[in-house]
């Protein structure tokens, strides 16, 4: 095969994978990307209502006269049985373990069938076994994308679907330019006429030169090339599995203290301690688990005293950024 094919077979090949996974994969994540942003930014009471309307055309009906106020558990029928719903607005939510379980006993107390998980944030990996378990369905991000986005306005709709698909043009384009430039690479690597030049037989080699003794002694006991150090090895940061994955230890260790009810991340930077009694410096128990995590030792702290006491809110960062 002549250098030419091989080369326009490269471009074609970066080419059209690049356009397949833009115009699929990629259009897809931006779209959802996008239109998460834009959930994200409507009123907690019209989220819940796209929610509501989303599980109404699967069957879950919301029990008439039921309160929609406030983010707690919201009833529904359907499927023979009553479910409840928790809704957690806002794309800066992580939610793990712990609000599973939360979720999962309210619906043991209730004696429902099962539950629904729904924020526009994050649902860890290591919480999906476990929700599935309990018969509770998470819905968060990518997932929870094409069940609202036909209750957004269409104009905001189209504008999403126009700007997704105008960053896919671009990167297409690239892609295509990148794949010109990796073919004239190949070709210009490759042999000239390494496809059309039969090979030639190689000419016998001329014998070597006698050497002179007493030249090549000194080589002989020359000292060999020093060694280079081997370079050190750097540790590689956590991903952001890792990290997840540590922000529910933290807060399943941080629950665990005497005096405290209960720790959850009420976003990415920041641990909300709920604490069953008065406490006269919580952060002195609190600060050492929380530093036993480099990647979350600078979150911040914000302790919320029991109910119907008289202290405040406070408010503590472990570890300075």
């Amino acid at each position: 095969m002549s250098n030419w094919l091989i080369a326009i077979g490269v471009v074609l090949l970066i080419g059209g994978v690049a356009t397949l996974y833009f115009r699929t994969v990629q259009l897809r994540t931006d779209e959802a990307r996008a239109g998460i942003a834009a959930l994200s930014g409507v009123s907690w009471r019209s989220f819940i209502h796209m929610v509501f309307d989303a599980l109404a055309r699967r069957g879950f009906q919301r029990v008439a006269g039921a309160d929609v106020s406030g983010d707690g558990e919201h009833l529904l029928e359907g499927e023979g049985g009553q479910w409840l719903l928790s809704c957690k607005h806002g794309s800066a939510f992580v939610l793990g373990r712990l609000s599973v379980n939360e979720l999962a006993r309210a619906v043991e107390l209730r004696g429902a069938s099962g539950g629904f998980l729904v924020t526009q944030g994050r649902i860890t990996d290591d919480a999906r076994p476990l929700a599935e378990s309990l018969r509770i369905e998470l819905l968060d991000g990518q997932a929870l994308w094409p069940q609202l986005r036909d209750f957004l306005p269409e104009a905001q709709l189209d504008a999403i679907r126009t700007k997704a698909g105008a960053a896919a043009r671009r990167r297409i384009v690239l892609s295509w330019l990148a794949a010109v430039l990796a073919g004239t690479a190949i070709w210009l690597a490759l042999p000239q006429g390494s496809g059309t030049t039969p090979s030639r037989a190689p000419a016998p080699a001329a014998p070597p030169a006698p050497q002179d003794p007493v030249a090549a002694a000194p080589a002989a006991t020359s000292a060999p090339p020093p060694v280079a150090p081997a370079p050190a090895t750097v540790q590689a940061p956590p991903t952001p599995e890792e990290v997840a994955r540590q922000r529910v230890e933290l807060a399943d260790a941080v629950s665990a203290l005497p005096g405290v009810d209960r720790a959850v991340w009420s976003s990415e930077s920041t641990l909300q301690v709920y604490a069953s009694e008065v406490q006269a410096d919580p952060f002195a128990a609190i600060c050492p688990v929380v530093e036993r995590y480099d990647e979350l030792a600078s979150s911040r702290i914000q302790f919320t005293p029991p109910p119907g006491t008289t202290a405040m809110v406070r408010f503590r960062q472990c570890r300075p950024y």
